[in-house]
């Protein structure tokens, strides 16, 4: 039977990879991006998938958007919580509009979309997955990424504490926690400087690729990772494991 798996953020770098790497294992795909450019994007993509695909254009801070989708989704084998927002400031300058924008569609999108799915999960018997992409900065913190890494270290949080309440169902849920990851080629020629840095921090001197991210979140969702529930890959280079 086919599966059936909802990516939010799926317009653009992790997200999308995720998307196409489902694809190639011939889900059916629930997609949720932000602009209608990427809708018109992945639509030419997919169609070329022979696979069954939906895109739906909304803004996760909207709790009607989120409600929506409750009827228009019936059900689903994977839920991907992989839309997230940054933020960059020094922690005095954060403002309380960017701070409920980041809670907004870091914390609060993937609490609400994952009650949603997982009591379809439960009512149908479906021993499902949840996937929440996390970082690094959700285990460890850093400058200037007060607001970003509270985020983070919440959806750690969550996903532990979703892991315990749904195992009754055979539900799973983990987490993904890319260090830097290149979503932008661009960024190669316009940061070297700053990425150089970042790097020099990195045991194996390597950032995190989407394929790689990609390839972990579909391994999380097989029949081999059936054990794997409440924990964080860390795909961080070696980053966190100290100094």
């Amino acid at each position: 039977m086919t599966k059936i798996t909802l990516i939010t953020g799926a317009g653009r770098g992790i997200g999308k990879e995720i998307a196409l790497k489902f694809a190639e294992e011939k889900h059916t795909l629930y997609l949720l991006v932000q602009k209608k450019e990427q809708k018109k994007e992945l639509i030419k993509i997919f169609n070329q998938k022979k696979i069954k695909f939906f895109i739906f254009v909304g803004d996760l801070k909207n709790k009607k958007f989120i409600k929506s989708l409750d009827k228009k989704i019936l059900k689903v084998d994977n839920l991907i919580n992989n839309a997230a927002g940054a933020n960059t400031k020094y922690f005095t300058e954060v403002n309380s509009t960017e701070l409920n924008n980041i809670i907004d569609v870091n914390l609060k999108a993937t609490f609400e979309l994952s009650q949603i799915f997982s009591k379809k999960m439960i009512k149908k018997k479906i021993k499902g997955n949840i996937i929440n992409i996390s970082s690094q900065l959700g285990h460890v913190g850093a400058y200037n990424r007060t607001a970003y890494c509270m985020t983070k270290f919440g959806i750690e949080g969550l996903t532990k504490s979703m892991a315990l309440d749904l195992a009754k169902h055979k539900i799973r849920v983990n987490s993904v926690s890319p260090t830097k990851t290149i979503v932008n080629h661009n960024e190669i020629k316009t940061m070297k400087k700053r990425l150089n840095k970042i790097k020099s921090k990195i045991p194996l001197g390597k950032f995190s690729t989407v394929e790689e991210i990609a390839g972990i979140t579909f391994f999380l969702t097989t029949d081999i990772a059936n054990s794997i529930t409440g924990t964080s890959i860390i795909v961080d280079g070696g980053w966190t494991a100290g100094k």
